[in-house]
């Protein structure tokens, strides 16, 4: 009796606060949209998992703004049409693709090798990829694969990257969060993600991962390179693929229904790329284009440094020993 009737307490408290956040989704719809104008000419962005949803429609968005745009992804023939898709509605020829998949550290260590030769600045670094899968498996790095493809791998990638972003300054990077690390259940002592757990803990502990390394990473950033997360609202994107067929048409109904599109969703993290007021911002938390209050678990200054050090022993191996 002592131990079920708290834990019917917890889910009854998760139900509730995941009613309201539906019943918020739904009024705030549309009404946080980007209005900079901010130009790009002579900038270099990277935006990963920028061939399909909200990757692509920042992909797009930075490119109209004169930027050139690096999509980075592994599914080549999405990839070279959503280049092709981006060019033609935006006249902006230097719309790039560079294969990169996430769940391989050598993958990501040859992307970051062929971009810092390519390119001799990186001014926005948008970290978007997400990924969901139903069953819980490690990738060949060790990382469960969840919890490697929406923080681990772009943690990595980010590190490798870092030189070129401090070369750049003022330079950016945006972090693709989401209100889901409400309900996390993580552990800094299973950064990879051993222990057992289902699709949605899995998922939400990424999230949760995310805005405590955007807070890190401002702790240890100089003052010209800034790293923010963001929730971009309940989207219709491929992340429900996880889903059964018939599941999956439901609840995409729903959220095409009442929810954000993926123009609409992309809005926050442009915002973060290119709002001249954010310049100098750094360890914060979006929604809807406004500063907004991340689970209070985040403040815990001594769980960011400690995810922050799991992280990185966890990828030392790969970085340059200056690193």
């Amino acid at each position: 009796m002592s131990s079920t009737f708290p834990r019917q307490l917890v889910l009854a408290f998760l139900a509730v606060k995941f009613i309201f956040i539906i019943i918020y989704e739904t009024l705030t719809r549309g009404k946080g949209k980007c209005k900079c104008t901010t130009k790009l000419e002579g900038k270099v962005a990277l935006v990963t998992g920028g061939n399909s949803g909200i990757g692509f429609e920042t992909a797009k968005d930075l490119a109209r703004r004169g930027a050139t745009v690096v999509i980075a992804s592994r599914n080549i023939e999405k990839s070279e049409a959503a280049v092709k898709d981006i060019i033609e509605a935006t006249g902006n020829r230097n719309v790039f693709y560079k294969s990169l998949n996430l769940l391989k550290f050598s993958s990501i260590e040859k992307f970051a090798d062929e971009f810092n030769k390519a390119y001799d600045r990186l001014d926005i670094l948008v970290n978007n990829s997400g990924s969901s899968l139903a069953k819980q498996s490690l990738s060949e790095d060790g990382v469960e694969k969840v919890i490697q493809t929406n923080y681990v791998g772009p943690f990595l990638l980010t590190e490798l990257l870092m030189d070129k972003l401090k070369a750049s300054q003022p330079s950016r990077i945006v972090i693709v969060a989401s209100v889901a690390h409400e309900f996390h259940d993580i552990d800094a002592e299973d950064v990879v993600g051993m222990k057992p757990a289902g699709v949605w803990t899995r998922y939400s502990n990424s999230k949760m991962y995310n805005i405590l390394w955007a807070k890190a990473l401002a702790k240890r950033l100089p003052k010209g390179v800034t790293a923010n997360a963001l929730h971009p609202g309940v989207v219709k994107t491929e992340i429900f693929n996880v889903l059964s067929i018939k599941v999956r048409n439901i609840v995409l109904w729903v959220i095409g229904t009442f929810f954000k599109n993926s123009e609409e969703g992309a809005q926050t993290t442009i915002h973060l790329c290119v709002a001249p007021s954010l310049e100098g911002v750094s360890g914060e938390y979006f929604e809807d284009c406004r500063m907004s209050a991340a689970n209070r678990v985040t403040n815990d200054e001594k769980l960011v440094d400690k995810v922050w050090e799991s992280t990185m022993t966890l990828v030392k191996d790969r970085l340059p020993k200056s690193l």
